[in-house]
């Protein structure tokens, strides 16, 4: 397999993954705009820019897994994206507990599981990326010889 053609199948898997987790994260947004009686409404460009800002994230992961398959760099690449998606999922989430004031008991239950929901998308996305990448991995492996 080529460079190039790893790039390109590891861009390709990136931004399926940011459709997936995107997706995910923007329905659980919606749920903690709920929960803390905001307004739900989001548009169009602000969902496909959350999904745009988690196949960025994703990008690391996927082009290494595609162009290596050794433990070392794909670690590395997993932590850089989720580091980087975990540090502003934090700040963002913070920000909606510390501003969520007079909340009854079943709202806070509500905020938290979308906030651990949000939580869980982010440490999963590069599980995610791996199932893609394997998905459309079109290397098999060989079958191991018989001994008789």
């Amino acid at each position: 397999m080529t460079v190039v053609k790893g790039v390109a199948l590891g861009l390709l898997a990136a931004a399926v993954v940011g459709l997936v987790d995107g997706g995910a994260a923007r329905v659980l947004m919606r749920g903690v705009a709920l929960a803390t009686n905001e307004v739900t409404a989001f548009s169009w460009e602000a969902t496909l820019g959350i999904m745009l800002i988690y196949g960025i994230t994703a990008v690391p992961l996927a082009v290494t897994a595609h162009l290596t398959v050794r433990r070392r760099a794909r670690l590395t690449a997993g932590v850089v994206g989720t580091a980087i998606l975990g540090f502003f999922s934090v700040n963002i989430g913070l920000q909606e507990v510390t501003n969520a004031d007079g909340l009854d008991a079943p709202h806070w239950a509500a905020l938290m599981a979308c906030v651990a929901g949000l939580a869980g998308v982010v440490v999963l996305q590069p599980w995610v990326v791996l199932r893609v990448v394997r998905r459309g991995d079109g290397r098999a492996t060989l079958p191991k010889p018989v001994s008789s």
